[in-house]
């Protein structure tokens, strides 16, 4: 027998009928007033008040703009032996490529054990808004908090005992430090698996009067869409992460080092130093479990210092740059020290020209960040809206 549902109220709205008897009790339950809207139309307005909140935070912003706003066309004018562009995320996003990080997460769905350890054990409130940083903030004191639950599962003798079994011990090392183990071996497969199925949406090309094809490139992007779409020669571009068609080499992604000593990397032994220890061999437990911590900043680490190392000649070869154009960059402080990097090995770095695209406050406020952390004057900065 099928019963038609009722609904007790009428929206303000749409007029639309909504709320059931049972999101009645609910609300009830739960001390809420009652709705005068349906859901739909109060995410609408949420939606419009979150518009209307970004509009005003950028107005705030633009009226304190120290840097100079420019169209394409003053762009048009570089030299193309002299200029530089840096591409980043926004680049492939405004190609119709759904390559943010939550469509990361939504690829590998609600019940994938990777998203599942990302969430719960990853202390931030959204990780996927900046998830390669996000990836220093793991919950280490959730996990050494278990060691002696663990010891006690896998029943972990002392050392001295003759019943010892070290096969217990580091299955109880294991066992607590598990999360480290999924993300560690997991997030690299997951990554490519999804990097390989990206693909532009949209036809057009709406950077054409910027990027100049006979210039060069780093592209901070894992897809060969600079080649496709617009041309631009293999030659010209220094895939800095790696590139996807190269399945011989890992793609490069993770949180800086500043990140992991934030976030209280190396405190496992102080936090240890308040749990309960039993013996010996549980502080030795929790050392074992402190060396695994290491092992998962380390690996889940950006090596810029090793990229840059790696393609010294490649840096050394900027050295004539006077003009850099960056696209879709969220210049985010991981990667910083690329930034470093090109600005060292200029000749003239107080005369470079940094023309940076922009498409909200929250760039803006990057943007004058890291001129102040690069020591670029607001005068050699000029943007312009993507």
């Amino acid at each position: 027998m099928s019963y038609e549902k009722v609904f007790l109220l009428k929206c303000k709205e749409c007029q639309e009928a909504f709320f059931t008897e049972g999101e009645s009790h609910f609300y009830k339950k739960k001390g809420l007033h009652t709705p005068k809207r349906c859901k739909a139309c109060r995410e609408k307005r949420k939606f419009q008040h979150e518009q209307r909140r970004q509009k005003q935070e950028l107005n705030r912003v633009l009226a304190n703009l120290q840097f100079e706003q420019v169209e394409e066309v003053e762009m048009q004018s570089a030299d193309s032996n002299t200029t530089l562009y840096i591409i980043g995320n926004g680049f492939d996003l405004m190609h119709g490529v759904p390559s943010s990080y939550y469509h990361f997460r939504d690829s590998m769905g609600r019940h994938s054990e990777l998203r599942r350890t990302l969430e719960m054990y990853i202390l931030k409130e959204d990780l996927w808004a900046d998830f390669e940083e996000s990836l220093a903030y793991i919950d280490d004191e959730s996990m050494l908090v278990t060691l002696n639950d663990w010891m006690d599962t896998f029943d972990v003798k002392e050392q001295y005992d003759d019943d010892f079994s070290a096969a217990d011990f580091f299955m109880a090392s294991e066992a607590a430090m598990a999360p480290t183990y999924t993300i560690m071996e997991e997030l690299p497969k997951q990554f490519r698996k999804w990097i390989v199925t990206l693909k532009p949406t949209i036809s057009n090309t709406p950077l054409k009067q910027i990027i100049n094809t006979a210039a060069r490139f780093i592209n901070f992007n894992y897809t060969e869409f600079l080649e496709t779409i617009y041309g631009v020669s293999k030659q010209n571009i220094f895939y800095i992460h790696g590139e996807r068609r190269d399945t011989n080499k890992e793609l490069i992604l993770g949180h800086s080092d500043m990140a992991s000593d934030e976030s209280g990397s190396d405190s496992s032994e102080s936090k240890s130093d308040q749990l309960r220890m039993k013996n010996q061999t549980t502080y030795d437990l929790y050392a074992t479990a402190g060396y695994q911590l290491g092992n998962y900043y380390s690996s889940t680490a950006k090596k810029s210092n090793d990229v840059i190392e790696a393609n010294k000649a490649t840096f050394i070869a900027f050295a004539d740059i006077d003009t850099v154009v960056v696209i879709g960059h969220s210049l985010s402080v991981v990667d910083y020290p690329y930034f470093k990097e090109i600005i060292k090995m200029n000749r003239k770095p107080s005369n470079m020209k940094w023309f940076i695209s922009w498409y909200s406050a929250g760039d803006i406020k990057r943007i004058d960040a890291f001129a102040k952390n690069l020591g670029i004057q607001p005068k050699q900065i000029k943007l312009f809206k993507t």
